[in-house]
């Protein structure tokens, strides 16, 4: 996990980073503030950068999605040409799930009352 957070290439590594970043600042916000409006929209930002994030490992952008794949097998001494379900087109389903979390997590935020 700590690889994966540090080796994975830009874009994807800062959209990784920054959708905990803003999910976590937003209870703060909310306690500093008193008011749900600030809250809702660090959540809406969060939902984004979740659904970049999920874009950028779909689309493979960077290798985002192969470098996964190759992480995940050199942590567990896999050989890179054997099948396992951490394999690419796992993952980008797994990137376009992200996007569907991060799409259904803004209309939350947006529309929630």
């Amino acid at each position: 996990m700590k690889r994966l957070a540090t080796e994975m290439p830009q874009p994807a590594r800062a959209f990784s980073w920054l959708f905990p970043a803003f999910f976590l600042v937003s209870l703060p916000i909310y306690v500093l503030s008193g008011k749900f409006w600030p809250v809702r929209l660090a959540l809406g930002v969060s939902a984004v950068f979740l659904l970049l994030f999920g874009f950028c490992v779909f689309r493979d952008i960077n290798n985002a999605a192969t470098s996964w794949s190759r992480m995940y097998k050199e942590s567990r001494g896999i050989s890179p040409e054997h099948f396992i379900f951490a394999d690419v087109s796992t993952l980008k389903g797994m990137g376009f799930i992200y996007m569907l979390m991060g799409v259904f997590w803004l209309g939350l935020a947006i529309f929630a009352m």
